[in-house]
């Protein structure tokens, strides 16, 4: 049962507050993440002093925790719960929608009403998309990657809208393969750079900055065999699926015939009332906030044989309404 699933003292049971609890605990979690708190959490617990120099709210803020089941006194520690183990491990989701989407929904209204754009006067925090991202469902996800990559031989991988590049520095990793990693937001190559000379990677895996939703600007793609997109096939459909088919037809020219395709994408939600969506339709109105649609597995099937690429394998992953889909070039465009 959902710590939020209760009835508060025999009082009757009033999903107002639920919201509001889920919104204060996803805020209060999503900012301890950008700090880098919950590592040292997970780590070693927290003391007062470790949450932050404001030291009552350092402490209010870990009997909050306390309150909503997250964390549990060790004497002067703080530890995290199974619910809160079972929270941290999800954080990517969190951190995304209450640390990068944050400003956006708060100036939902405007958006909607239309007095207001996304992209030119409201945006999404683009360092925290590019960090949450790469924690975004990676425990559900990753051990299918490995799986399908396990079977493909590669020696140069792109990552497109690479964020801080964990996922590009994994998969180049798995096979000793060079990589680069491409995306729009300066902040995110600079994250990324970051973790790549972290990893003593510098001079064979290199982030740059380049719109990715156009194949003439991706360097170096001649020599790519395997792309990966996580996430990022739908902010090129933003941009209409004929442009979106235009998009990959411009990738199977430029790319090796034989090379491959590994797209990661969350479906759109069924819309079956007798099967309630867990989080798909969240999903789906975050991107139509953005002007961005979504496509089924079908849909993305079509886009990419009309592109010029065969998916030749699927998987769902442990995302609701995920779809893991490896493409290989045809070379007929």
């Amino acid at each position: 049962m959902s710590k939020l699933d209760f009835a508060t003292r025999g009082q009757p049971r009033r999903h107002a507050f639920e919201l509001v609890q889920g919104y204060i605990l996803c805020s209060v979690l999503a900012s301890l993440d950008d700090a880098g708190v919950l590592d040292k959490l997970e780590q070693d617990g927290l003391r007062v002093a470790d949450v932050g120099a404001n030291a009552q709210l350092s402490r209010d803020t870990l009997y909050y925790l306390v309150d909503r089941g997250v964390v549990y006194p060790d004497g002067d520690t703080y530890r995290l719960t199974g619910y809160g183990t079972e929270l941290f491990h999800d954080r990517g989701y969190i951190f995304w929608i209450a640390g990068g989407f944050g400003f956006p929904f708060l100036r939902f209204g405007d958006l909607v009403a239309g007095t207001h754009h996304y992209g030119t006067d409201i945006t999404r925090d683009g360092r925290i998309v590019a960090v949450s991202s790469a924690n975004l469902g990676l425990d559900d996800v990753k051990p299918y990657i490995h799986r399908i990559l396990e079977e493909l031989d590669y020696t140069k991988v792109a990552d497109l809208g690479c964020g801080n590049a964990r996922n590009l520095i994994g998969i180049a990793n798995a096979k000793g393969a060079a990589g680069i990693g491409v995306d729009i937001d300066a902040d995110a190559i600079a994250e990324a750079n970051k973790e790549i000379d972290n990893e003593g990677l510098t001079g064979k895996v290199k982030a740059v900055l380049a719109d990715a939703s156009d194949p003439n600007a991706i360097p170096e793609l001649e020599t790519v065999d395997l792309l990966v997109g996580f996430f990022f096939m739908h902010e090129v459909l933003g941009k209409g699926l004929e442009y979106f088919i235009e998009f990959v037809r411009g990738l199977s020219r430029r790319m090796p015939a034989g090379a491959h395709i590994l797209a990661v994408e969350v479906q759109p939600p069924t819309r079956d009332r007798a099967a309630p969506e867990t989080f798909t339709p969240e999903f789906t109105l975050i991107h139509a906030l953005m002007g961005q649609g979504l496509l089924d597995e079908d849909g993305w099937r079509d886009a990419f044989d009309q592109g010029g690429f065969d998916v030749v394998k699927s998987e769902h992953p442990n995302i609701p309404g995920g779809v893991i889909m490896l493409a290989r070039n045809r070379g007929d465009q």
